[in-house]
């Protein structure tokens, strides 16, 4: 019949176009991945992705962060950096009340109750950092041990088990 024909094609193209999206999404969080860095967050092309669990100053629970290169940072301003006070790594905002430089030119911040924090878990301030809203969840969720097995490498394995298994009957 002549429906049969056409519903057959298009059925074609939609499964190779679910395909090549399925592709592209394991590629992306793949990548994400292969980019951690320390503090469990990627870093690609110069830029550092992060999803957040908790409200965070003017971001919100679950946003996804693209943080840029920090520009230059002036006592006054609220800054996004690596919070490793209570043994876990995650981002925290304070502001800048002070800032010192040793000997040999490295920057030290003072913020809140005296507390010091090295240049090198600032991470930019919170004017410079883009925020997009509950795409962060996604983002915690795939790139997650759980949600990569769940989502890339079990339908992986499943797909080519049913492809085998299909070749294995001729």
């Amino acid at each position: 019949m002549w429906y049969n024909y056409y519903g057959d094609d298009n059925l074609k193209i939609g499964k190779y176009v679910f395909i090549g999206f399925y592709l592209l999404f394991v590629l992306i969080i793949t990548v994400l991945l292969f980019t951690f860095n320390r503090f469990s967050n990627s870093v690609v092309f110069g830029k550092t992705v992060a999803g957040i669990k908790d409200d965070l100053g003017k971001f919100n629970m679950f946003d996804l962060l693209i943080i840029s290169r920090k520009s230059e940072i002036k006592v006054g301003d609220n800054i996004l950096f690596y919070d490793t006070s209570e043994g876990k790594n995650f981002l925290n905002t304070a502001l800048v009340k002070k800032i010192m430089t040793n000997d040999s030119g490295v920057l030290t911040y003072v913020i809140r109750d005296n507390e010091f924090l090295a240049d090198d878990y600032v991470l930019s301030k919170t004017d410079d950092v883009k925020n997009v809203a509950i795409i962060g969840l996604f983002y915690l969720i795939f790139t997650s041990k759980i949600g990569y097995l769940l989502f890339v490498i079990i339908p992986i394995v499943l797909y080519f088990a049913f492809y085998l298994r299909k070749y294995k009957k001729l």
